[in-house]
């Protein structure tokens, strides 16, 4: 029984990894889907709804947009995997 014990927390520690992985990742394809729509409309601010990535995965990621102080835009994005969301933000300076 201890040896299957520590089996299951073994895989629930690995599952638990490699959603917190998958949620990086899908936050930064978030955050780049967004930096594209912004580089082809600056004035892009509709934000991106719930994306599934890959398509039937249950995998989510999302994005948002918005005008900051001086010209930036700030852009916030999230991936969920599983049971874990993970967030990232950055902010663009609009011109040169």
């Amino acid at each position: 029984i201890s040896i299957m014990d520590t089996e299951t927390l073994q895989y629930s520690a690995l599952r638990n990894t490699m959603d917190w992985d998958r949620a990086r990742y899908l936050a930064e394809a978030g955050l780049q889907h967004a930096l594209a729509e912004l580089e082809a409309d600056i004035t892009w601010r509709t934000g991106i709804s719930n994306t599934q990535f890959p398509s039937g995965s249950g995998n989510l990621y999302w994005a948002s947009a918005a005008d900051g102080a001086n010209g930036t835009v700030g852009v916030t994005a999230w991936g969920q995997a599983g049971s874990v969301t993970r967030k990232l933000e950055t902010t663009v300076k609009q011109g040169g």
